[in-house]
């Protein structure tokens, strides 16, 4: 029997909040041991989210925007599919993140 159980990452949720949200953008900063995560709409933003830097979901968060820089990411919101492009940026001598969240 084959499961279809597939694991949902940390930049997926936090790309599906933001989405719900209505947000175009998903960023995402390293400030004072915290990642905060952004959505934003145009000049618009504000936080969803904020992980310690030193735990597990942040780790895991960096991997997997890194990954987003490399090859576009599909998700499912709501029924429709969205497309998740990421670049990074220098931000103060820090690594940042900016994810377009664009429906397909």
């Amino acid at each position: 029997m084959t499961s279809n159980i597939q694991h949902v990452g940390t930049l997926e949720r936090f790309a599906a909040k933001a989405i719900r949200l209505g947000a175009e953008l998903l960023e995402v900063e390293y400030k004072h041991g915290y990642e905060e995560v952004f959505a934003a709409t145009g000049a618009l933003g504000f936080e969803i989210g904020r992980l310690r830097s030193s735990g597990k979901a942040a780790a895991a968060l960096r991997q997997e925007l890194h990954q987003c820089t490399r090859r576009k990411l599909r998700i499912v919101v709501d029924g429709h599919t969205y497309e998740l492009r990421g670049r990074s940026y220098d931000s103060f001598g820090e690594e940042a993140y900016q994810v377009q969240l664009r429906r397909v």
